[in-house]
């Protein structure tokens, strides 16, 4: 190699290594020297701590209120989704510090910390969190204690498990039917009323045999009905339901007893099980009611 050409291989490699430096200063990674808002540190390690047995998140629009109660956890005094309040504790557990992206209070709004903008995340008695809005890197998001300017940027899931609307912290669980004891079902809908029977190895509807992939749907529905929403506060069901399915056992039993009523979209649903009125899309409507007349 000549001399020209080492010469030049070697001013490559001092840019390329000016640059990554560059690079990895703008980022704030500074070889383990980037500051962090201890204060913030501190309150973060409180909530990890526990007990986790209350918490209170405030968000632009609603406040969401999580207790737990003789071992079950309530959202809002409604019954809450035991999955999302799991995932929540995950990750104040592991949610970490990762350093300071900013000082100026005027930046507050840029980074969604302002007090119109920010989740205020409080577990318990430890200190409130203002959560902002996700950082530029998977899995990170903007916080900062609401009397303070720094604004740091905190790795972990915390941002998006707590900031989250009051209809995706309740429970959306309808039903789960053991569909093994089922041996009829009633469907009715404006057409009339059809009854699956459960015969030896196979279901029959008025003395014909019944198309199995039409058993199974409902079978399928009834063994673990879960709702995409609720009805509007104050909503209640017509008296004269648009369909309607039930299900018994060999002894009469009702396993399952659903009522549902067409809205523009979706359905209004109720169980005899439960005290809420549910919202379910049209294809799973049709689903649990076969053989319906077709949607206008």
């Amino acid at each position: 190699m000549s001399e020209k050409t080492l010469r030049a291989c070697i001013y490559t490699l001092v840019a390329v290594g000016a640059l990554y430096l560059v690079v990895t200063l703008a980022r704030g990674d500074g070889g383990g020297t980037r500051s962090v808002d201890s204060g913030l540190a501190d309150a973060l390690e409180e909530i990890a701590a526990g007990p986790h047995a209350d918490f209170t998140i405030e968000g632009p629009e609603e406040t969401i209120r999580l207790e737990l109660d003789a071992g079950a956890w309530t959202v809002n005094g409604f019954e809450a989704d035991s999955s999302a309040v799991e995932r929540l504790i995950r990750a104040v557990e592991e949610v970490e510090v990762s350093g300071i992206a900013g000082t100026n209070p005027a930046n507050h709004a840029r980074f969604g910390l302002t007090a119109d903008s920010a989740w205020t995340f409080t577990a318990g008695e430890a200190p409130p969190i203002l959560l902002g809005k996700n950082g530029t890197r998977f899995r990170t998001a903007y916080a900062r204690l609401p009397d303070a300017d720094p604004v740091s940027l905190v790795e972990g899931d915390l941002r998006s498990a707590a900031a989250r609307p009051l209809v995706d912290w309740r429970d959306k669980m309808v039903l789960r039917a053991d569909t093994s004891a089922v041996v009829r079902i009633a469907v009715t809908h404006a057409g009339g009323t059809e009854v699956y029977q459960r015969q030896d190895s196979s279901w029959a509807v008025g003395g014909a045999d019944a198309e199995a992939a039409t058993v199974r749907g409902i079978l399928q529905e009834l063994a673990s009905l879960r709702a995409s929403g609720f009805a509007p506060e104050g909503a209640e069901m017509p008296e004269a339901a648009d369909r309607s399915v039930v299900a018994t056992d060999a002894d009469g039993n009702e396993l399952a007893s659903l009522a549902m009523a067409g809205q523009e979209g979706n359905f209004w649903l109720k169980s005899a099980a439960s005290p809420y009125i549910f919202e379910i899309p049209i294809f799973r409507a049709n689903r649990l009611a076969p053989g319906a007349p077709e949607e206008e």
